[in-house]
């Protein structure tokens, strides 16, 4: 958005991380040491790399992520979803620095204090401050006033949307539908939104009175009455494509972060309860007389590629029953602890789509239309579907309920942000401990 409140959110935001970047090391530095630099000089000097190191690894990282841009419509939730990648992606930076400068020689509790306050205090004041901006513009500030000329549905549902949200920062001064009437307009105006077709005679007309006026000019395409609020652009040597859904993943900074979670988490899982749990369920079964307590099925994952998945066995391979702690394994989902391997591995993620059998897979793609865009993510021990109780075969099946649950599945690939797989993870834990059975299929 090319208006004032953008650059007084950028300005602000930039000056903000300045002064808690300087404050805190300061603050947290003294309560720490007292003064570093009478103490132990040697020390003060690394301390102050890691400060330096620390801004500039920041700014680098909000400058490509785009922490410091305020967009129209910004929303508190992009806002937070924002800054956790990017503190993240930064973490993972100075992690590696950090040990190459003798990581040693830095208190963890300086280290923990300095990033918890200085990545708390980063997201409130944005938060704080975007709730201020859309709050003004709301009542009318720093509106970009704008022309909408020529007709098509695209244009109309523009028009719509801005009436509806005064807070995204554009004001419609005039509707024209006419190129006489459009270039008699005196009237004062910013910018122009065309929907006539690039070439025709009047699209030259009013992009070169636009230009002559030093107004800004922008294209609306005809997309149709289902133009999809999730169409994306992208330029190929210069040539724009449209793609009809988005894919926060294919971004590889995206795909980068929740990489290095799912290697960090799973491995803290591993460690922490795979490393017993494992050999004492394993027992267990063997004891309640299942038979091998561990099984390998195919399974299929990324891109519709096939891998082996090892699980606890919860039914009998020779009377294709269940005993009791094996019903209680498949409620609680502890049967597919094995997975954290495969999640290690590559082959899966701790959130995503859950991945079907061979068979399943054919009859379930059969059946539902977009049921191939859940193999765009890595498939997931949990996801959102699971939450929502939509999971297991059988009733599963059914049409309505597959519908449902391959829609919670495209809208995690369209939608995924750090923010959604914390939540799901969470509820995913809260649900398994306190009630189980809502993570089953819904009936």
């Amino acid at each position: 958005m090319q208006n004032q409140s953008a650059n007084i959110y950028k300005l602000f935001t930039m000056l903000w991380d300045a002064v808690l970047l300087i404050g805190l090391f300061v603050l947290v530095g003294w309560w720490r040491f007292e003064d570093l630099r009478i103490s132990n000089p040697e020390y003060y000097n690394y301390y102050l790399q890691l400060w330096v190191l620390t801004g500039i690894s920041w700014y680098a990282v909000g400058q490509s992520s785009g922490i410091f841009a305020y967009s129209a419509g910004l929303e508190q939730r992009n806002v937070v979803a924002s800054v956790l990648r990017s503190a993240v992606s930064q973490f993972a930076v100075l992690a590696i620095i950090v040990v190459g400068l003798k990581g040693y020689y830095y208190s963890r509790i300086f280290l923990a204090a300095y990033f918890a306050g200085f990545y708390l205090l980063a997201l409130v004041g944005r938060l704080v401050f975007v709730y201020y901006l859309r709050a003004q513009l709301v009542r009318g500030r720093w509106q970009q006033k704008i022309l909408l000329v020529g007709q098509n549905q695209t244009l109309s549902a523009l028009g719509k949307l801005l009436e509806n949200r005064v807070d995204m920062g554009w004001t419609v001064v005039g509707y024209f539908d006419d190129a006489h009437a459009v270039h008699a307009f005196t009237g004062d105006f910013d910018g122009v939104f065309c929907a006539w077709p690039p070439g025709s005679p009047a699209y030259d007309a009013l992009k070169t009175m636009a230009e002559h006026r030093g107004k800004r000019f922008r294209y609306v395409p005809e997309m149709g009455q289902h133009y999809a609020g999730q169409l994306a652009m992208e330029s190929i040597d210069g040539i724009p494509v449209f793609s009809q859904r988005e894919e926060p993943l294919g971004i590889w900074r995206n795909a980068l972060v929740k990489r290095m979670s799912d290697v960090v988490l799973s491995l803290v899982l591993i460690l922490c309860f795979l490393s017993w749990m494992l050999p004492l369920f394993a027992l267990l079964l063997f004891l309640s007389g299942a038979g091998q307590p561990m099984f390998r099925q195919e399974r299929v994952g990324y891109q519709g590629r096939a891998f082996t998945v090892l699980k606890f066995r919860s039914i009998n391979a020779q009377t294709g029953r269940s005993n009791g702690l094996q019903r209680w394994m498949r409620k609680v989902g502890l049967d597919e602890l094995p997975q954290l391997w495969n999640v290690l591995k590559g082959q899966m993620s701790l959130v995503g789509p859950r991945p079907h059998t061979l068979e399943d897979h054919v009859l379930y793609g059969s059946m539902v239309e977009s049921y191939g865009i859940r193999h765009w993510t890595k498939p997931g021990m949990t996801g959102l579907a699971q939450i929502r109780g939509l999971r297991g075969g059988g009733e599963a099946a059914s049409k309505d309920l597959l519908d449902e649950r391959i829609r919670a599945d495209v809208y995690y690939v369209e939608n995924w942000s750090v923010l959604m797989d914390v939540r799901i993870l969470i509820e995913t834990a809260v649900r398994t401990l306190l009630v189980p059975s809502s993570l089953h299929t819904k009936r």
